[in-house]
């Protein structure tokens, strides 16, 4: 499987330097994308991928899909199938409402608590996140290897931790320094001390305060819009 990072900013980021939520995951042909926020869509077309097959939504907070409106207008002017999309329930009616306002836009979108699939050569499932609200965490793997991408969430959350035991590779936000669990979220220093760093992968970074959170994460890797792993 290769990662590239579309976007991995937090919602409270400024700027362009980092986009909003957004990670593509491929294997052969295979290609899906978990979270779509403002600006992971543009660098999807930077990348020539815009024949993603599956979008996979962690939640409705609109740094996570925003960038899925305009994915979908380019989808409906170069010609590309109908893109499926995984969500939790309400992404359904996010879309109607846009269509009723007199957008042009599609995609077969299937709605549950625990979205799951297998999509080409990868197996996808989620489990429920500790976030404000319902919100998932998926995992992704070919077979061989195993990814978590954690979305959203506070720290601990067992449902999470219990899947990073077994995961060869965790995304996992890192929303501040410390103390954010009030906004559903997780800091640098509560996360270290409970997934061991050389499998973490920290993402979700407030532009504002990355040099202070690259500072606190020693021994993890720093995610950045554009960087590619090989897992």
């Amino acid at each position: 499987m290769e990662l590239t990072f579309l976007g991995t900013g937090a919602g409270s980021t400024l700027g362009s330097k980092r986009f909003k939520s957004g990670l593509l995951v491929s294997s052969g042909t295979t290609k899906i994308v978990l979270d779509m926020g403002s600006g992971a869509n543009y660098r999807l077309e930077d990348l020539n991928a815009l024949d993603v097959q599956t979008l996979f939504v962690t939640h409705l907070h609109v740094d996570h899909f925003s960038g899925l409106l305009d994915h979908l207008v380019v989808r409906k002017l170069k010609g590309l199938p109908t893109l499926k999309v995984y969500s939790p329930p309400g992404l359904r009616s996010v879309l109607e409402a846009v269509k009723l306002a007199g957008n042009n836009v599609s995609a077969e979108v299937e709605e549950a608590e625990l979205p799951k699939a297998k999509v080409g050569d990868l197996e996808v499932y989620s489990v429920k996140a500790c976030h404000s609200i319902h919100a998932v965490a998926y995992v992704v793997t070919d077979g061989r290897r195993r990814v978590l991408y954690s979305g959203d969430t506070t720290e601990p959350c067992e449902t999470i931790l219990e899947e990073a035991r077994d995961a060869d590779l965790v995304v996992h936000e890192a929303s501040c320094v410390t103390g954010c669990d009030s906004w559903g979220h997780t800091g640098v220093r509560e996360l270290l001390g409970l997934i061991p760093r050389e499998k973490l992968v920290l993402t979700h970074i407030p532009s504002w305060l990355e040099a202070e959170i690259i500072e606190a994460s020693v021994g993890a890797r720093v995610a950045h819009d554009g960087m590619r792993l090989n897992v």
